[in-house]
C-alpha cells in the first residue's frame, strides 16, 4: 500500500479517536493493512508504526489540486485535515493520480451511503473507517478486523459494495 494512504489513514485514525473517546477503538485496537509490493502479502500494522515519507514533488497539477479539494471537502467533517495538509500528503506520494483515484472511490462509497441517511457524526466516522479499511483489504478482511458498533454488518457490506 502506498505510503501516502497509510499516512493519511494514520492521521485520520488519530483524528477519529481524538473526536470521540468512547465510540471509537483506540489506535492500537484498529490495525491498518499494508501490502508488500513484491510478494503481494497483506500485513496488518499499528498506525503508530507508520511514518511520513519525504516530499516527492514540489507541486501538483491544477487538476490534481482541484480533485484534492473535492476530497478534502467530502471528508473534512470526519478527519479535520486542512486542504494544505491534504496537498502536502499527496506531494509525498510517488503516484498521486493513482492515490487520488483510490480516494475518489472511497469518497463515492462514503457519500452514497451517507447521502440517503440521517447519520450521527459517530456513524459517519464508522462508515469512514469502513471505506478506509476497504481501500486496503477485501470486504471479508474488513469485516473480520473492524468492530462495528453503530453500523450493521449489512450496512457495512452496502458501504463496501460502493467501493
Amino acid at each position: 500500500m502506498k505510503q501516502f494512504l497509510l499516512i493519511v489513514i494514520a492521521l485520520s485514525v488519530t483524528a477519529l479517536n481524538g473526536c470521540s473517546h468512547n465510540a471509537d477503538p483506540s489506535p492500537t485496537d484498529f490495525e491498518l493493512a499494508t501490502q508488500d509490493s513484491q510478494s503481494g502479502t497483506v500485513r496488518w500494522v499499528d498506525p503508530k508504526e507508520i511514518h511520513q515519507g519525504p516530499v516527492q514533488r514540489d507541486s501538483l497539477t491544477d487538476e490534481q489540486t482541484e480533485r484534492i479539494k473535492v476530497l478534502q471537502q467530502t471528508f473534512v467533517e470526519i478527519d479535520g485535515q486542512t486542504i494544505d495538509q491534504w496537498i502536502d500528503s499527496f506531494k509525498r506520494d510517488l503516484n498521486p493520480d493513482k492515490e487520488l483515484a483510490i480516494w475518489e472511490r472511497m469518497a463515492r462509497a462514503y457519500t452514497a451511503f451517507c447521502h440517503s441517511r440521517e447519520l450521527s457524526l459517530d456513524e459517519k466516522k464508522e462508515a469512514y473507517k469502513i471505506v478506509l479499511l476497504r481501500s486496503m483489504a477485501s470486504p471479508e478482511d474488513v469485516l473480520a478486523r473492524i468492530e462495528l458498533k453503530l453500523i450493521s454488518k449489512i450496512d457495512a457490506e452496502i458501504i463496501m459494495s460502493g467501493f
